[in-house]
């Protein structure tokens, strides 16, 4: 070597190929970490998905048995309103079949208005969404001595939490 030459990185006696032994090793093993946290993050991202997107169906079913089951109350010709116990006592009723339980409370607010409240029991097994809502009602005496109930507001009902 001459003095003063500037010094090469690689032995000019040994082929290029020999100076980058295990290089490729490297290259596929990173190849692969990432690839397989790619798939990790898919797989993670797909089940969060499921179970954001079922827990939606869930809570909309427990919305829509709640509604339905405050409707079933208010059209009821036979309700037992809780006329007998005075103001601010509470009757509760069970409706629906096992699957989708919901009770309803019908409590005396004065004498002829009434706040019902449905609350959708939740199933554990699932994704244990829930569901309450309220309505303020006014209870109407007919002249055939039946009753009718009458949601007192346009939207009738409000969730409650």
């Amino acid at each position: 070597m001459m003095r003063g030459a500037p010094t090469l990185p690689w032995r000019p006696d040994l082929p290029i190929a020999q100076d980058r032994r295990g290089f490729v090793l490297v290259t596929a093993l990173m190849a692969t970490v990432l690839i397989g946290a790619l798939a990790a993050g898919v797989v993670f991202a797909t089940t969060e998905d499921t179970k954001v997107g079922s827990t939606a169906v869930a809570r909309d079913i427990a919305l829509m048995a709640t509604e339905s089951a405050i409707a079933t109350k208010i059209s009821e010709p036979t309700i037992a309103l809780p006329g007998s116990i005075g103001p601010a006592g509470t009757m509760s009723y069970q409706v629906g079949d096992p699957g989708s339980r919901v009770i309803v409370y019908i409590t005396r607010l004065d004498s002829a208005m009434y706040w019902i409240v449905a609350e959708a029991i939740p199933d554990t097994v699932h994704s244990g969404a829930t569901s309450r809502i309220g309505v303020i009602a006014n209870a109407v005496k007919n002249a055939d001595g039946s009753t009718t109930i009458n949601p007192t507001f346009q939207r009738a009902w409000s969730e409650l939490f």
